[in-house]
């Protein structure tokens, strides 16, 4: 019995059909707001811009998500 290997480079990227979403959530110990998920970028980060100047929250862990297309690159 022989085996035969063979590698392909592959590349990944956003589905161009897909879209991205994020959602933030604030890591003070009491708190528990969250933002999202949303696929405006830029208004979750106002939404925790504005967070933290209601609270003084500084710190979130932002989760981005998409679909990723995997595809073999040249012949």
């Amino acid at each position: 019995m022989s085996t035969v290997l063979r590698f392909v480079t592959h590349r990944i990227i956003s589905h161009p059909a897909g879209e991205v979403t994020v959602s933030a959530q604030c890591l003070d110990a009491d708190c528990g707001w969250t933002a999202g998920p949303v696929a405006d970028v830029a208004r979750v980060d106002v939404d925790c811009m504005s967070h933290t100047g209601r609270t003084g929250h500084p710190t979130f862990a932002r989760k981005y998500e998409d679909v990723a297309l995997v595809s073999p690159v040249g012949p």
